[in-house]
């Protein structure tokens, strides 16, 4: 097994990993420590990686079974299972707070992002901790939380969604508001504000405002790890217990290019 080093980066969740060389294969044992420490940490962060798309595929695997991203033209030629995030390729930096794919039956587990090309400044990615928002949340909201259901399909706003991903990714889905973290036991606020068609019995407007509200409300400084890119960072982020968002504040004549990779989850459940 790998000797990990494991630094928190921030009071409420953020670790650094350091002893890991993504560009190798993994071992068991050291992919069981790294998901304990993605479930316990929320964010794990990789310095000075080096990797091919093909190493990059192998390490993501640690975290899970790398799934099918449902924008395809942004998907690599020869890699269709990394998605490349990159503002010349007509993406606008998604700035609002979300939480990846929530309409798939068994949502990612984790998002890897790989920093290929970083700009001097800005463009960084923060990571909130929704099991610290849920906490944090008056019992009789937790209980009301505890009960809603929300039913999730493709952004309805996304004019370029190819119609070959909207007919294989498009059916609607029924998820927990609040989900329990298959490894760590704890529960956390879940839903992603464009996705959810609406909150079972609410209109979509009224769901709207409630879901924006409860973010508004919930994503505080305290709860929030910035991450600050470097060139060659691999960013791992908990999509079953965190939300995150991009942050557009960089020069557009310099590039920003994250590679991208999802892997599957289980099926949301509250217990």
């Amino acid at each position: 097994m790998t000797r990990l080093k494991i630094a928190p980066l921030h009071p409420s969740l953020g670790a650094e990993v350091a002893g890991v060389d993504l560009s190798r294969p993994i071992d068991s044992p050291t992919r069981e420590a790294l998901s304990q420490a993605l479930a316990e940490h929320l964010a794990l962060v990789f310095r000075g990686q080096t990797l091919t798309p093909a190493q990059y595929l192998a390490a993501a695997s640690a975290f899970g079974p790398p799934m099918e991203q449902h924008y395809s033209q942004h998907n690599m030629p020869d890699f269709p299972l990394i998605g490349m995030i990159w503002h010349r390729n007509g993406q606008l930096p998604a700035e609002q707070w979300h939480t990846d794919h929530t309409n798939r039956e068994r949502p990612p587990a984790a998002t890897i992002l790989y920093g290929v090309e970083i700009p001097s400044a800005g463009g960084g990615t923060s990571v909130a901790n929704m099991r610290a928002a849920y906490v944090a949340l008056p019992e009789d909201e937790r209980r009301r939380l505890d009960s809603l259901k929300t039913y999730n399909s493709l952004d309805s706003g996304k004019t370029d969604t190819r119609q070959e991903d909207r007919e294989k990714y498009g059916k609607t889905i029924e998820h927990p508001m609040v989900r329990t973290h298959p490894v760590h036991g704890s529960r956390a606020v879940y839903f992603h504000i464009s996705k959810a068609t609406h909150i079972e019995g609410m209109a979509p407007e009224a769901s709207r405002a409630y879901m924006a509200e409860l973010i508004e409300r919930m994503i505080r400084p305290e709860i929030v790890y910035h991450h600050v890119w470097r060139k060659g960072d691999v960013l791992v982020i908990d999509d079953r217990a965190t939300m995150h968002r991009a942050h557009g504040d960089y020069d557009r004549s310099q590039s920003r290019v994250l590679w991208r990779v999802i892997v599957e989850g289980d099926r949301p459940r509250l217990v």
